[in-house]
């Protein structure tokens, strides 16, 4: 498996912007370099077009998505497959489960690795259980697997096939008994082996308790000499059996790599096996589950930045275990079994806590670092035009302007300008390109944010924009789709909102009833002055 437990996830919010994006990247190196090399940054949703700008600008790789943090089969350390071949005796499948680690199955392999089938402890004990050797002519017994479980010796002649395909007689022959040459007996007398022998035409003649072959020169059957008693040697037959007879074929219960552990516990209660084979998608075995791994296996480790909500973050956070957030938010509802690193502070970007967080642990900011943090502080205070923005963020990003050679106005513009570009974007996409659910008292809520240059070009589209929120609120069972178009050029924003909740928006920023926006002058930060007004109205 792929898994370890030293990986380290490192994500924003669902609908990433460049503070997310770049918090993460930056993040994750510094964490590389203080001691958790298993730390990697990723990504909970599509890039917009100002973040793939500064990605490109300094060459900083997109981070890999990332689906859920659900607990799948291949973060379980599974048990190494010991594995046995169809032709094999089920002797060989019997060793392994009484020696193999959680081996109460084993599985069947083609030459290519594939899984052919499986046996399990119950299918081999209850076959040892037959009573009589003599009763296996409806099990495959390879002639060469008989003699070799046996530890038999051939003084002479020759089986004709390569399969026990008669009888197999112990001590004596039944009255009226036909045989014929592929019929076995086993004798611990040699006068009743020499009557047989020259009485009958057996195709292979087994002397036990160590006899002496004497007077079977030149056989024309197989004569084969044993230490083992007669009886001992009537019990070892039935572990010659081959796995083939007894491995089960169909309805094997597998999981892959990518299976959800979640939803292996109803398959596996309801199995008479307790371990289950994982194979990849072409059916190569790769290991073996049992339950127990299920019941034990530990939660990914993850960080959060710039977010403390689970409505806006990864699926599956439950089952993860959350060590770190690092954000500049409001404290939301993100609750934990054990104690963990929090650092949220009052300033406009979170990475502004990171540069404070790489002086404070001593690291050096390489030059792509300090270009994807200086990004996420322009963007995030527009260019300190923000009321969110503070002294700490402006220092910051001069600090990091220097490290990463560039004009902080000339960058700053050349991003705004690259991000602000929405002659190619549908409406669906503004809306998705920085959107945030929230609960405002008992109003499920969305939350969307876009930058804007050419605003009279928009609003060419608000018939667009309005039919566009209206499915999406429909679609994403919320009462209140609130769309903030905040326009870099006039510092304001034209607020939208839409769905059964949108009362809210009309006690908060004094909406006229039934109209459909409204623009705030001087408004132009969603967390320090839209969301604080919308959680008072949801209380109201």
């Amino acid at each position: 498996m792929n898994y370890s437990k030293d990986n380290v996830y490192i994500f924003g919010h669902k609908s990433p912007d460049t503070d997310t994006i770049a918090s993460a990247v930056s993040y994750a190196y510094l964490k590389q370099q203080t001691g958790t090399p298993g730390a990697k940054a990723y990504r909970l949703g599509d890039i917009n077009q100002e973040t793939e700008f500064a990605l490109n600008y300094f060459g900083v790789d997109t981070p890999e998505l990332l689906e859920d943090v659900k607990q799948r089969v291949e973060d379980l350390e599974v048990y190494e497959p010991q594995t046995v071949k169809e032709s094999d005796p089920v002797k060989t499948a019997w060793d392994i489960m009484r020696h193999g680690e959680g081996s109460r199955l084993v599985p069947i392999t083609c030459e290519n690795g594939k899984l052919k089938g499986i046996i399990g402890m119950a299918d081999v004990t209850e076959i040892f259980m037959e009573a009589e050797g003599s009763d296996i002519s409806r099990h495959e017994i390879l002639y060469s697997n008989l003699i070799k479980i046996l530890d038999g010796k051939h003084f002479g002649g020759e089986y004709k096939y390569p399969t026990v395909e008669g009888r197999v007689y112990v001590g004596g022959l039944p009255k009226d008994s036909r045989v014929c040459d592929k019929d076995i007996i086993i004798c611990g007398n040699i006068e009743y082996a020499w009557k047989m022998y020259y009485e009958h035409d057996f195709g292979c003649i087994i002397l036990t308790g160590g006899l002496e072959p004497k007077g079977f020169e030149g056989a024309k059957c197989a004569i084969v000499c044993v230490d083992a008693v007669a009886f001992t040697a009537v019990k070892l037959i039935t572990q010659a059996i081959s796995v083939r007879s007894l491995m089960n074929t169909e309805n094997i219960s597998t999981f892959y790599p990518h299976s959800y552990v979640d939803t292996l516990l109803d398959t596996m209660k309801n199995k008479r096996y307790r371990n289950f084979p994982v194979v990849n998608m072409d059916g190569t075995l790769m290991g073996i589950l049992s339950r127990r791994h299920v019941m034990r296996v530990a939660g990914k480790k993850v960080i959060m930045v710039d977010h403390n909500e689970r409505s806006q973050s990864i699926d599956g956070l439950d089952q993860a275990e959350i060590i770190e957030i690092i954000d500049h938010h409001r404290l939301a509802d993100i609750q934990t079994d054990a104690p963990l690193y929090s650092r949220i502070e009052p300033v406009g970007c979170t990475c502004t806590i990171i540069y404070k967080m790489y002086r404070e642990n001593g690291v050096e900011i390489p030059k792509p670092m300090a270009g994807m943090m200086l990004s996420a502080i322009l963007s995030d205070t527009l260019s300190f035009s923000s009321p969110t923005c503070t002294s700490q963020d402006k220092a910051a990003a001069e600090a990091l302007s220097e490290i990463a050679g560039v004009d902080i106005d000339d960058y700053g513009k050349e991003m705004f300008r690259a991000g602000t570009n929405l002659d190619k974007m549908s409406v669906e996409q503004m809306l998705n390109t920085d959107i945030k659910k929230f609960s405002f008292g008992k109003v499920n809520a969305y939350v969307a944010q876009i930058n804007v240059m050419d605003f009279e070009g928009l609003m060419a589209r608000e018939q667009e924009i309005l039919t566009e929120m209206d499915k999406f609120y429909e679609a994403n069972n919320c009462e209140l789709l609130v769309f903030m178009v905040t326009d870099i050029v006039r510092n304001g924003s034209e607020l939208f909102a839409a769905g059964s909740g949108r009362q809210l928006a009309e006690v908060a920023f004094g909406m006229e009833e039934g109209a459909s926006r409204v623009f705030l002058p001087d408004v132009v930060s969603r967390k320090s002055q839209i969301i604080p007004k919308l959680t008072r109205a949801g209380v109201s």
